[in-house]
């Protein structure tokens, strides 16, 4: 598992609102009993959009990256990978330095 792997929202109540959440924690960490997440929400021009969330196309499909609504999940929750979103490395790193120090 490596930071910006994109896999199936575990949840099934926010599922269809968020299909996959994205891993935002470094590889380097992997002994930490879990792994922070973001979901991927469909972007229906009415999705939550702030400054620190990021809108990313994956799998042909719009989304936002909802940052402000990370959490750390169980590693053995998240099923399979579907794929990284490693092409949106800045715009990724920009939202959580936004979300963090306000810049």
């Amino acid at each position: 598992m490596r930071q910006f792997d994109v896999y199936p929202n575990p949840s099934v109540r926010s599922r269809e609102a968020a299909p996959y959440v994205v891993v935002l924690q470094s590889h380097f960490l992997a002994a930490t009993p879990t792994t922070v997440v973001a979901p991927l929400l469909i972007d229906d021009d009415r999705s939550a959009y702030s400054e620190a969330s990021v809108k990313i196309v994956f799998g042909g499909e719009r989304y936002v990256l909802s940052i402000p609504e990370l959490a750390g999940i169980e590693p053995s929750r998240l099923g399979r990978r579907s794929g990284a979103v490693t092409e949106y490395d800045y715009e990724i790193r920009r939202a959580l330095d936004r979300l963090f120090t306000g810049f």
